[in-house]
């Protein structure tokens, strides 16, 4: 068996609660210093004023709301100035937080907040009308509603709903709680966040007190500082975004200046702004901020960092953004699963292409799928895990739980379904995925689901679904392969008709931008299994007939 280790030296992981080591100030950071900045507005929460607020929200979840220790709390919003503090907050109470995606449509709020048994729902009042109707099929009654779902801003910017629903001045008051003492922090939940799994909705993962703080020391060599500055413009509720940009910073004493949604115009103007010095990002910004000359109307002469994650960034585009930049820039990798981060480039060792070796504590083997055995050095398989960072496991999954945990004499690993090979210096590559899930800009799309949505769909007899990789977006796009059922048949355009049924039934990063594609079939294994791979094996055939000729040499 080989054994892969991390090139960096140990660290202490301590066992206390996520909001002890939030607060630790390792690097005697002053109370005055900003610590999240409202990029629109400019408002300022510093490192006291936060930490205040957090624990008068503390109180407001156990005393107004009722909340015990343990209960789950399920924030639905986008990037907003209260969402550091509203995470924070959970902590101090003893509470789980479960972050949902602001883009989610009512059944998929609804699938959340069932499995998870949210018992609380803090809403931006700019989603509420999906939460009202996810929380209706799940049987709120309008009373109950009133009760358990918080508007996530101030009175002054709630709007009319402000005279139904409770909002944070309601349960913000000036008590000042002790924080909840966490006996076991190992088996304690202190997140719950959802990945999409191959077999169709989400799974809530189960990341402990002690992943979230285990993570957060591991990240120690990452070329950050204390006096660094920080947009957040990646999702807040997923974990990369969760980690990276709502608890760590504050731990290290960074700022971090917040932006509810990308646009690339406002997110250049805030780095010029509040001279931003490191970027957390996903390839398709990348590919913007390497590209669009809108980039060059702003002096983002302040960057020194740029970090890639989600998705893998080519080598070219890597070279590319760190030229057009004059900065760094270089790749992570990390999974829900894993809280998330596992490996991180070092600026010293620049490695286009790669996600770079583990960090501290963190272990790895790169494995044949089938047979499960080591494969030789530089050769390719599914890359396993192992490190203190690894979650508990799936919520109500033992199935799935099984499949993605394995358990040896050396401990518990965790199976990644992505297929990598690691240089001799110890360096990772990422090279395809085991698993069939799609990335759409790092979000992630589960088949199943889109393939269940289809067949929904009166026009539509069997279909099946697959992610193709788009140069020019660099991400996947779902596509679906579908066979049409009379009814579909009769439609002036079958696949613009089917297309549009789905677009209109699911959230947007999941609408099928690959399109979708009419067959006799879809190829089947005997037992009824969808054989993807000869899709996507058809999806390459199909773009090297429609990839322009070369010019002959004269």
């Amino acid at each position: 068996m080989t054994i892969h280790t991390s090139p960096w030296p140990a660290v202490d992981l301590p066992e206390c609660s996520v909001w002890d080591l939030v607060w630790s100030n390792p690097n005697n950071v002053p109370d005055a210093k900003p610590a999240v900045i409202d990029g629109a507005s400019g408002r300022v929460w510093t490192r006291s004023e936060l930490k205040t607020a957090a624990q008068q929200v503390a109180y407001g979840y156990r005393n107004t709301l009722g909340l015990q220790p343990g209960q789950v709390v399920c924030l639905f919003s986008p990037n907003s100035f209260y969402y550091h503090l509203l995470v924070i907050a959970t902590q101090c109470a003893g509470c789980v937080f479960s972050g949902a995606n602001a883009a989610y449509t009512p059944k998929e709020l609804e699938h959340q907040l069932g499995d998870s048994t949210a018992a609380v729902v803090l809403c931006h009042p700019s989603v509420l009308e999906t939460a009202l109707a996810a929380t209706r099929a799940l049987g709120w009654s309008k009373q109950k509603q009133r009760e358990k779902i918080v508007l996530a801003v101030q009175r002054d910017e709630t709007g009319p709903a402000g005279d139904i629903y409770k909002c944070l001045n309601d349960i913000m008051t000036k008590v000042m709680p002790k924080p909840h003492h966490i006996a076991n922090p190992k088996e304690t939940v202190a997140f719950l966040g959802y990945s999409s799994g191959t077999s169709g909705k989400a799974k809530g993962v189960r990341t402990s007190a002690y992943n979230m703080t285990s993570v957060l020391s591991i990240l120690k060599p990452l070329d950050i500082t204390r006096d660094d500055v920080h947009l957040a413009v990646l999702p807040l509720n997923h974990i990369y975004g969760l980690t990276k940009l709502t608890v760590w910073p504050i731990v290290q004493g960074q700022t971090v200046v917040v932006m509810p949604k990308f646009e690339l115009a406002g997110f250049c103007s805030l780095v010029e702004r509040y001279k931003v010095s490191v970027i957390l990002l996903v390839p398709p910004i990348a590919l913007l901020l390497a590209r669009d000359p809108i980039v060059d109307n702003y002096n983002m002469s302040s960057l020194k960092l740029v970090i890639s994650g989600a998705a893998p960034l080519g080598p070219e585009l890597e070279r590319d953004l760190a030229k057009r930049l004059k900065t760094n820039v270089t790749q992570a990798y990390g999974l829900t699963e894993s809280s998330p981060t596992t490996h991180y480039c070092p600026i010293s060792s620049p490695s286009p292409g790669s996600i770079g070796p583990l960090l501290p504590m963190m272990k790895g083997r790169i494995c044949d799928p089938e047979t499960g055995e080591d494969v030789k050095e530089g050769e390719q398989g599914e890359m396993l895990l192992q490190g203190p960072n690894i979650m508990l496991g799936y919520l109500n999954r033992p199935e799935a739980n099984a499949e993605t945990l394995y358990e040896d004499k050396d401990g518990i690993w965790l199976k990644t379904g992505d297929i990598a090979w690691v240089d001799k210096r110890g360096f990772y590559y990422i090279t395809d995925r085991l698993k069939e899930l799609i990335k759409y800009k790092g979000l992630q799309i589960a088949p199943a689901e889109l393939e269940g949505t289809l067949l929904d769909c009166p026009y539509v007899a069997d279909a099946a679904v697959i992610g193709v990789w788009v140069e020019a977006q660099a991400t996947e796009l779902p596509r679906a392969y579908v066979v049409p059922s009379a009814e579909g048949k009769k439609q002036m355009d079958p696949a613009k008709a089917i297309r549009e049924w789905v677009d209109g039934k699911v959230s947007n990063h999941k609408k099928l931008r690959g399109g979708v594609r009419l067959v006799e079939s879809v190829p089947k294994s005997p037992s009824g299994k969808l054989l993807r791979r000869i899709l996507r094996e058809e999806a390459k055939r199909e773009e090297e007939r429609e990839a322009p000729m070369p010019l002959a040499k004269l």
